[in-house]
């Protein structure tokens, strides 16, 4: 019966090609707890189980203050072994770490992550797998394997944000429980106040999104918007999911930030960032735009360029 399952399982594996935007090569993604996403996620009924079952705080509270205890540390071995982590990034040894979460939610040594210090550019808030939208189609986000995302809805009813970046551009970086999890501001301004829009807990996963689910709408979520010289106002959002214990905010609201600077981090779970950009103010960079128009995510690196001020 156990073997029946398994090959069930297995045929119906999910390939979810990336392109290494340094090489240029494409990747299969390994899936971190793969046959979990397929039980929640692999059709229709599953999906609508876990949305009345698994997606309300109270569960992904009682697991995050799990990877929150000591009695957690014991995955952390497993973990790097499992998902090939590259410690050699990390800001302290292995031993530091109190708990699973704080291991999660590691910071990184400054040098391995250079940040793209020219005025005109913009770099990435994170390391993920990138999808752009050069210019959003009126006032909705489409993707052809997504369900289309309406900004009214993303946006919580907030009307004057929608007027705002309608027309816009748009990025979601899709964060993979084995990426760096900490987020960081594109560009230089000053940071307002990050405000939460409550929601449900889905999984970010395309397991998810490729069942219609307009996860980044009904998600539990925050905005910030950023005032930049240059850029005019950015829209920062960031998205929690499935067994996410909490998104951390760890900047001071009202300040002058630079760019690269830090602004958060996600506890244990994959997760997303989602940024605006005005009407004609930016441009992404063209392998991004080219991957995306493919339907295929680009793998970037925290502080690499991913845009530019727009030029006439």
């Amino acid at each position: 019966m156990l073997a029946k399952m398994k090959s069930a399982l297995a045929s119906q594996s999910k390939v979810i090609e990336v392109i290494n935007r340094k090489t240029g090569e494409k990747f299969i993604e390994k899936i971190y707890g793969e046959d979990a996403m397929r039980v929640f996620y692999g059709n229709k009924f599953r999906a609508n189980m876990t949305s009345h079952l698994l997606t309300n705080r109270f569960v992904s509270n009682v697991y995050g203050a799990f990877n929150d205890s000591a009695a957690s540390k014991y995955k952390i071995e497993e973990f790097i072994h499992t998902m090939n982590i590259d410690i050699s990034e990390c800001e302290k040894d292995i031993s530091e770490y109190k708990s699973f979460n704080d291991f999660f939610a590691r910071k990184l040594r400054p040098q391995v992550r250079p940040i793209e210090n020219s005025p005109n550019s913009i770099a990435s808030p994170g390391d993920g797998r990138l999808l752009v939208f050069p210019k959003i189609d009126a006032t909705t986000i489409s993707y052809i394997k997504w369900a289309p995302i309406k900004l009214i809805d993303l946006f919580h009813g907030n009307n004057s944000l929608e007027e705002r970046y309608k027309n816009g551009s748009c990025a979601v970086l899709r964060l993979c429980p084995v990426d760096y999890h900490r987020f960081h501001f594109p560009v230089s301004g000053k940071a307002g106040v990050t405000k939460s829009i409550p929601g449900l807990l889905h999984s970010v996963n395309p397991y998810a999104l490729e069942q219609g689910i307009n996860v980044f709408c009904l998600n539990k979520r925050t905005i910030c918007e950023l005032d930049s010289n240059d850029f005019g106002k950015i829209l920062l959002m960031e998205v929690g999911a499935l067994f996410v214990g909490s998104v951390v905010q760890t900047y001071r609201p009202g300040t002058d930030i630079t760019k690269g600077e830090e602004k958060g981090f996600f506890k244990f779970g994959g997760s997303t960032c989602i940024f605006f950009f005005e009407h004609d103010t930016m441009e992404f960079s063209p392998d991004l735009i080219q991957n995306s128009a493919a339907g295929i995510e680009s793998f970037v690196h925290m502080g690499e360029q991913i845009g530019q001020l727009v030029s006439f």
